[in-house]
């Protein structure tokens, strides 16, 4: 017999303390709730240590947050992560993805408004709203597809991630959905007739249905910073496109 049990309510207090330390990274609980697909009063239960999820909400919290089943066994700074992120290490010299490359002064983490506008004035703009953030060589990107463009899809499989790197002046940036679905590519650059927050540039859509460069639209990316108000209007207008 196992002499090290744990018992049910020791493993709620570790997976309440973990996940109050992983939701503090974000502005408002109530956002990432409906980002987690979560009932908010549901999730504050899990804060306090009152209540666990099932195992297909725990899996969606770790995938979320980048973490796994440990969360449940020992506190976050024990547990060990693989060191340092290789490819971005080997790859920052030649894609410009290392941080002297591409510094907050040229592209600021924060919340970002991205408006596309297509070739013909009849179609309507498109809102997203994008999460720029830094880990150690690489300048990541997060979204989530509408739910007005994947009414069936759950929260998880809406989730968009990516990376930015510069190349010269411009910026480039590769997005996608899990396994490469729905994937993007941006071309960015800074205008001297433009606001200093704002970059200019298009966007190609890299599935089957969509690969000649006629397919590529005119974008613009609006730099929100931490103003969570002005993301969470953003967040509405991509939820209710036209």
């Amino acid at each position: 017999m196992i002499k090290d049990t744990r018992s049910p309510e020791e493993l709620r207090k570790m997976f309440g303390a973990n996940l109050r330390r992983l939701a503090n990274r974000y502005p408002s609980v109530s956002e990432l709730c409906r980002q987690l697909g979560i009932n908010r009063t549901q999730f504050n239960r899990y804060l306090a240590g009152e209540s666990f999820p099932r195992p297909d909400v725990l899996d969606r919290i770790c995938r979320f947050f980048n973490v796994d089943a440990r969360i449940l066994l020992k506190p976050l700074d024990e547990i060990s992560t693989p060191r340092g992120y290789s490819a971005g290490a080997a790859l920052a010299q030649f894609l410009g993805s290392g941080p002297t490359a591409l510094t907050e002064a040229e592209f600021p983490n924060g919340f970002y408004h991205a408006v596309e506008t297509a070739q013909s004035e009849s179609e309507a703009a498109i809102h997203s709203l994008y999460y720029a953030y830094r880990v150690q060589q690489c300048t990541l990107l997060r979204s989530y597809l509408s739910r007005a463009k994947g009414p069936a899809l759950l929260p998880g499989d809406r989730e968009i991630r990516g990376f930015v790197a510069c190349a010269g002046p411009k910026l480039y940036a590769l997005a996608s959905r899990y396994g490469a679905a729905d994937c993007r590519m941006f071309l960015l650059s800074k205008s001297s007739d433009e606001p200093e927050d704002r970059w200019l540039g298009f966007v190609a859509d890299l599935s089957e249905t969509a690969v000649e460069l006629a397919a590529a639209r005119n974008v613009e990316f609006r730099h929100l910073g931490r103003d969570f108000p002005a993301a969470l209007a953003v967040a509405r207008m991509a939820s209710n496109p036209g």
